[in-house]
Parts: structure tokens; sequence; C-alpha cells
């Protein structure tokens, strides 16, 4: 009997030191996966570089080794007893009085699609980038119509936002602390309540109206939470091959920080549509020279048309004076308007609209001084205005506009 207990006493321990040395080889090749996960980035560090001891940025948003007033600063209250992915539940931080400058931002229904089809000019699309090793975890993308920016943030495979902040002013104006982080705490723009547990991707829509300056500096911050790696990292939006940094030197518990660039300059893209020239021609009543269209008409030949008046043709892509490969995209009408007055009116065609028109005129060939012009806010496809009649048998006119395709 003893001798059978002492087999299996040491069946026993010989499995249980197989475990174990199982469980460490486990151990050992997640962890590796981990740092080489971690390490993944554009930029190497420098092998020269010292490791500092680690601290969490995420947690305390930078304010790591502050004093005073900046030590003390408590950032808005958090929603009590709601978990994170990957995190323990966590409680409301016991808050003191703080003033709070900024814009809280929700995230919208629109989707990339939504954003592209109402979006003027260029997009701007940039990494999400972690450290001056510039670890990529997301993309952000900017955007704007005649009314809003559009700010559009996506986290990569594994990876979810857990919190936004947005400056979005003039680059001098950037707040940060005495240490060199930016001071999100004072940043205009928030996305609250925090994404406990994480979100994929948010579209955040900015009145243009609140942004003074055509062109302005960005820092786009996200707190985001990798469940591959169990890691926090501080990600900012900005191109990596952009010079300039802002100094700091500590690193998170799973990522090093040294020196980062960490915004980047947006100017709003113009929602003027793209407007082409149209010209003023009638092959019967017209000639052209010097690449220069001209139609006159005879005054009692207007008169005898009364308010019926007479169509000059508007056509585009003139290859010089040759008009035969021309599309014809509407018309002028030219009607007597009384004894003193002439009633000149633009009809566009279906499918065009006019940004601005020009209609010069005069008694003489090649000759027209006198000049009617309109801006078009927003483009129309009619515009109808009065002009005076000149002295003299003819009127000659050299008359065009500017347009565009309509929706």
């Amino acid at each position: 009997m003893k001798k059978r207990y002492s087999l299996k006493r040491n069946y026993l321990l010989a499995c249980s030191l197989l475990t174990l040395f199982l469980v460490f080889t486990s151990c050992s090749k997640e962890e590796n996966e981990v740092v080489n996960d971690t390490i993944e980035s554009s930029e190497s560090v420098s092998s020269d570089e010292k490791t500092p001891e680690e601290l969490n940025y995420v947690d305390n948003d930078g304010s790591f080794g502050l004093t005073g007033e900046e030590a003390v600063a408590i950032e808005e209250e958090a929603p009590t007893g709601v978990a994170g992915k990957g995190n323990s539940a966590i409680s409301s931080k016991s808050a003191r009085n703080y003033t709070c400058n900024y814009t809280l931002l929700t995230p919208s229904d629109l989707t990339k699609k939504d954003v592209d089809s109402i979006a003027c000019g260029d997009t701007k699309t940039l990494p999400l980038l972690v450290g001056s090793s510039k670890k990529k975890v997301g993309r952000i993308t900017v955007a704007n119509d005649g009314e809003n920016l559009y700010i559009s943030l996506k986290a990569n495979r594994y990876k979810y936002m857990e919190k936004v902040y947005l400056y979005i002013g003039e680059k001098g104006n950037i707040p940060f602390y005495s240490n060199g982080f930016p001071n999100l705490r004072k940043f205009n723009f928030k996305a609250f309540p925090y994404y406990y547990g994480g979100r994929k991707q948010a579209t955040y829509v900015v009145p243009l109206s609140s942004i003074d300056a055509d062109c302005f500096e960005i820092v786009a911050y996200s707190k985001i939470y990798d469940a591959y790696s169990n890691c926090l990292y501080s990600a900012f939006g900005y191109n990596p091959e952009r010079t300039q940094e802002y100094t700091y030197s500590y690193y998170t518990g799973c990522y090093y920080f040294g020196e980062w660039v960490r915004s980047f300059e947006y100017c709003k893209q113009s929602c003027a549509p793209e407007c082409i020239q149209a010209y003023g021609y009638h092959e019967e009543c017209g000639f052209c020279e010097d690449d220069v269209f001209n139609t006159f008409l005879a005054y009692s030949f207007i008169d005898r048309n009364g308010d019926k008046g007479f169509k000059i043709e508007l056509i585009t892509n003139p290859n010089g004076c040759d008009i035969s490969t021309s599309t014809e995209v509407g018309h002028i009408n030219v009607a007597a308007a009384g004894d003193t007055k002439l009633k000149i009116e633009y009809h566009l065609n279906e499918g065009y609209q006019m940004c601005d028109l020009s209609f010069s005129y005069g008694t003489s060939r090649l000759n027209t001084p006198n000049n009617y012009s309109q801006t078009f806010d927003t483009p129309t496809s009619t515009f109808s205005f009065e002009i005076d009649r000149l002295t003299g048998a003819n009127i000659y006119m050299n008359s065009g506009t500017q347009i565009t395709e309509s929706n």
C-alpha cells in the first residue's frame, strides 16, 4: 500500500511540474506577443534612450508630478459603478468646485458615407498615434460643409475609445500643464459621458460659427483601450512627418512617450461650387473676334417682338471662336420695357445654375463699356434686370455667366 501511495504521489508531483512548465511557457508566449504588439511603430525608440518609471496618463490625464493648483484640479465627475472593457468598476471621483468652459459633444448618427456626401473640398485623414514611436491605434478624419465641421475618430482592431478631448483654435492658445502635457481639462470641446466599455468610432459635429479663423489648429486626444494587450493609450491625431513638438518624457504602463507631435492644422474648405464660363451668342446675329463673342440686335427688331423679346443662346466649352463642340445650357432674353429700358432675363436649362453673370453692352462693334454684373451667394437658374436703352440704331452685347451643374 505504501509503495502504491508513493507512486501516486510521485505521479501527481510530476503532473504538477508539467502543468507549471506549460503555464510558464504559455505566459511567456503571451507576454512576448503583448510586447511585440506594444513596440510596433513607424519609428523605433533610440537604444540609448532612458526608460523612466512608468505612469498612467489616462488615469489623471497627464497631471502626474504637478504641484499646487495644477495638481489638485479635478476633472469632471464620472458616472458611478460603470465597468469598462477590461477594467474594474469605476466609481465617481470626488469633486471640488471647478469651472468648466467647454462645449459638450455627443456622437452624431452620421456615417462616413453621409459626411463624404455633404463635405466640401478635400477631407483630411491622419493617424491616431501614441508617443514618439508613433504607434498607430486609429485614425481621425476632418471635413466641413457650409455650416459644420465634422470630426470622425475610429479605433483600430481590438481597440476602443474611452474618452475624447478636442482643442480647436489658435495654435498659440493650446493649453499645457507646466510639465509639457496638454491640459485636457481646458480643451474647448469634450465628448462626455465617458465611453466605459469603449466605442469603435464616433463622428462629432462642431458649428463653424464657433470657430473664428479660416485655418486653425486641432488637438485631438483619445484614451484608447487595447483589448489584446489590456493597455490604455493616450493617443493624438497628428501628421507623423511634421516636426513641431511638445516635449514631455514619461511613459505609461504600456508604452513609452517621448517627444511627440500632437496637433495639426485644418483650413475650412470652400463650399462654393466649381463654376465654368458660359457665353451669350447667336450665330445669325453675332460674331466672334479674338475669342470674344458679341451679339447685336436692332432696336426696331426688339420693339417688334414686344414682351416676347428675342432669345440669345448661352453656350459653354467654346474652342476659341469654334463653337462646334459647345453645349447649350440656357438662353438670355432681350425685350423692350417701355421707351427707355430693356429687360434682360437669364434662364438656365434644367441641371444648371448661375454663380454670377456679367452683361456688357454698347452702341458699336466690340465696344461695350456699359456693364451690369451680379454675384449669387446661392446659385440660381433665373435672374432678370433692366438696362438703359442707348441712343443709336443697334445694341451690341458681350454677355456671359459662370455656371455650375445643379443636383
